[in-house]
C-alpha cells in the first residue's frame, strides 16, 4: 500500500466516524434537555380570588351587594359563575379561568385550548359558558317577577402566567381590565333595582 493509498485510507474512516458518532451525540444532547414545564393553574377559590376582591371594595363603596357562589339553575339550564355583584345597576356576572400556558380560541369556536408544558388540553369556550348563565340569571329573575332587571356576565383570565392568544373582540378580560370596567360610569347609574331584594332572591335560587 503507497502512502497516498494509506492517507485515502485513513480519511474515509474518519468520514465513516463522524458519520456514526455526531448523530448519536446529538440525540443524547436532545434526550438530556430539560423538558417545558407545565404552567400551574389556578383552581377553585384562587381563580376567583383577584376579581372577588375587587368587586367587594367596589360593592363596599357603593352599598352594593355580592352573592357568591353563583350557582344558578332554572329548567334544567344552569348558570356556573364565580360571583354576581348586584347594584342599583342590575346584575354583573363573572365567571373567573385560572388556566395557565398560552390560551387559544375564539367566540365562535364551541372548544378552546389549553397549551401547557408541550400538551395541548381542550375546554369548554367560558365566553359562551358566560352568555349562557346570562339567560339563567334572567329566567330566575323572570320568573320571580323582576323582568326589568339588567344582567350582564363577564369571562375574566385570573393567571398571571397565562399568555391569551385571542383575537381582539372576544369579549375576554384580565384582572386589571376587570378593575378598569368596575369604573365604568354604567355601573353607578340607577335603574331602580332593589339590590338587596334581587341579591337575595339570586341567593335563595342558588341554594
Amino acid at each position: 500500500m503507497t502512502f497516498w493509498d494509506m492517507l485515502l485510507f485513513v480519511a474515509v474512516i474518519g468520514v465513516i466516524m463522524m458519520l456514526v458518532f455526531i448523530p448519536l451525540s446529538d440525540s443524547s444532547a436532545v434526550g438530556g434537555g430539560k423538558k417545558e414545564r407545565r404552567a400551574k393553574d389556578l383552581g377553585g377559590s384562587r381563580a376567583a380570588s383577584a376579581p372577588l376582591s375587587a368587586a367587594r371594595r367596589f360593592a363596599m363603596t357603593h352599598q352594593y351587594e355580592i352573592v357568591q357562589p353563583a350557582h344558578l339553575t332554572s329548567s334544567g339550564k344552569e348558570a356556573d359563575l364565580d360571583f354576581l355583584l348586584v347594584g342599583c345597576f342590575g346584575v354583573l356576572g363573572v365567571k373567573c379561568v385560572g388556566l395557565g400556558g398560552t390560551i387559544y380560541g375564539d367566540a365562535s369556536e364551541a372548544e378552546w385550548t389549553q397549551l401547557s408544558g408541550g400538551m395541548r388540553t381542550p375546554f369548554a369556550n367560558p365566553i359562551a359558558e358566560a352568555s349562557a348563565a346570562t339567560r339563567v340569571i334572567r329566567d330566575v329573575l323572570f320568573a320571580a317577577k323582576r323582568k326589568n332587571v339588567p344582567v350582564e356576565t363577564v369571562c375574566v383570565f385570573t393567571n398571571p402566567k397565562a399568555e391569551l392568544a385571542l383575537p381582539r373582540g372576544t369579549g375576554h378580560l384580565t384582572v386589571k381590565e376587570f378593575r378598569s370596567l368596575l369604573a365604568k360610569d354604567k355601573y353607578l347609574y340607577d335603574k331602580g333595582v332593589d339590590e338587596k331584594a334581587v341579591a337575595q332572591l339570586l341567593r335563595d335560587a342558588a341554594k
